[in-house]
C-alpha cells in the first residue's frame, strides 16, 4: 500500500499542548509526508459577512494572531525538512469548516484531537467529531493525550463474519490502512474479531417464540458458526499476510471486548471502518457508538468504505 503523502493536522486554538500536532508531526517524519495545520475559528464569523469596520479590524487582528501561532507550531516540522503549510479559517460550524478543507487539498490522513476526561477515563466526541465520523472523505485519526512508544502497536477490528458473507472491500481497507502505518514502525499491525452469536439465537427463536413454539439452538450449530468465522478471519489475515499469532477471535459484542482488548494489549491504534455490514451498522449509531468510541483506551483510526470491491 502506498505511504503517506499528505497529512492535514487540525489545531485546537484552545488547547496548549496538542495531541494531534505531536503525531502529526510523528507520521510526518515516518513518512516524509507534507504537512498542513489548518486552525479553525467558528467564533469569528466568516470575513465575507462581515459589515461593521470595527468587527473586521478585530477579525484581521485575531487571523493575525493564530497565524503567528500557527508559524511558530510549523517551525519544527519545517525543521525536519518537511513540506509544511498552514491555513487558518473562520465561521461555523466547525465540521463544515474542517469538511470544506479536507475537499479542498484530499489529504491521506486527518489527524484530530479528541477531549479526555481523566476522571471517567472515558474520551467525550464532540458533534464536530461525530459530523467528520460521518463525511470525512479522507482516513480520519482521533487522538488522545497519550505519547506513543517507540513501538507502535496497531490493532485492525474487521467483521468478516457476516451471515452468508464474504470479507468485504471494508475489511480489506482496515488492515491495508493498519499496514500503512505500522510498515512506517517496522512492524505489523493485529488483526481482531469479536465474534457473537446472538443473531443465531434470535433467528432461532432463542429470544422468543416462533409460530407459537420455542426454538432451542443445538450447541453444534453455533460452534461450527463460529469455526466459519474463524476461517473466515484467518482466510483475511492470509491475504494480507498477517501471521497466525497475530490474529485474534474474541467471543462477545464490540462493545463488550474491544476496549478490554485494547487495554490488555496496550493498543496504541485501533483501525476500525466508518461503514460496514453488521459492525458499523450497529457502532455508529446512537449511544453504542458513543460507548464504544469513548470507552476504546487508545487512539481511533477510521476508514471509509472503498468505492470498489476487492476481488480475492
Amino acid at each position: 500500500m502506498d505511504a503517506l503523502k499528505s497529512i492535514l493536522v487540525i489545531v485546537d486554538p484552545t488547547v496548549a499542548d496538542s495531541a494531534a500536532l505531536a503525531k502529526g508531526h510523528q507520521l510526518a517524519k515516518r513518512f516524509r509526508a507534507r504537512v498542513e495545520l489548518l486552525l479553525c475559528d467558528p467564533s469569528l464569523p466568516n470575513v465575507s459577512v462581515i459589515e461593521n469596520s470595527e468587527v473586521h479590524a478585530l477579525h484581521a487582528l485575531m487571523h493575525k494572531k493564530h497565524t503567528d501561532r500557527l508559524a511558530s507550531l510549523a517551525v519544527p516540522f519545517v525543521k525536519d525538512g518537511l513540506s509544511t503549510t498552514y491555513h487558518v479559517v473562520s465561521g461555523s460550524p466547525l465540521a463544515r469548516l474542517i469538511l470544506e478543507r479536507v475537499t479542498a487539498i484530499q489529504p491521506d490522513l486527518v489527524v484530530k484531537d479528541t477531549h479526555h476526561h481523566s476522571l471517567l477515563r472515558r474520551t467525550l466526541l464532540t458533534n464536530t467529531d461525530w459530523h467528520l465520523l460521518r463525511h470525512c472523505a479522507a482516513p480520519l485519526l482521533l487522538v488522545k493525550p497519550r505519547v506513543w512508544p517507540e513501538v507502535l502497536k496497531v490493532s485492525a477490528a474487521v467483521d468478516p463474519g457476516h451471515p452468508a458473507d464474504q470479507p468485504s472491500a471494508l475489511d480489506h481497507a482496515i488492515i491495508e490502512a493498519a499496514q500503512r502505518i505500522t510498515r512506517a514502525w517496522a512492524t505489523v499491525p493485529a488483526v481482531v474479531h469479536c465474534w457473537s452469536p446472538v443473531y443465531i439465537y434470535a433467528m432461532g427463536g432463542m429470544g422468543g417464540a416462533m409460530d407459537g413454539v420455542q426454538v432451542a439452538i443445538p450447541q453444534e450449530l453455533v460452534e461450527a458458526e463460529r469455526l466459519l468465522d474463524s476461517n473466515r478471519l484467518h482466510h483475511l489475515a492470509r491475504v494480507h499476510d498477517v501471521p497466525a499469532r497475530d490474529v485474534h477471535l474474541h467471543a462477545g459484542t464490540v462493545i463488550d471486548v474491544l476496549p478490554t482488548y485494547a487495554d490488555t494489549n496496550r493498543v496504541d491504534v485501533m483501525v476500525m471502518g466508518a461503514v460496514a455490514r453488521s459492525f458499523i451498522d450497529r457502532v455508529f449509531i446512537g449511544d453504542t457508538a458513543a460507548h464504544l468510541l469513548e470507552t476504546l483506551p487508545c487512539d481511533v483510526l477510521i476508514v471509509r468504505q472503498p468505492p470498489k470491491a476487492v476481488t480475492v
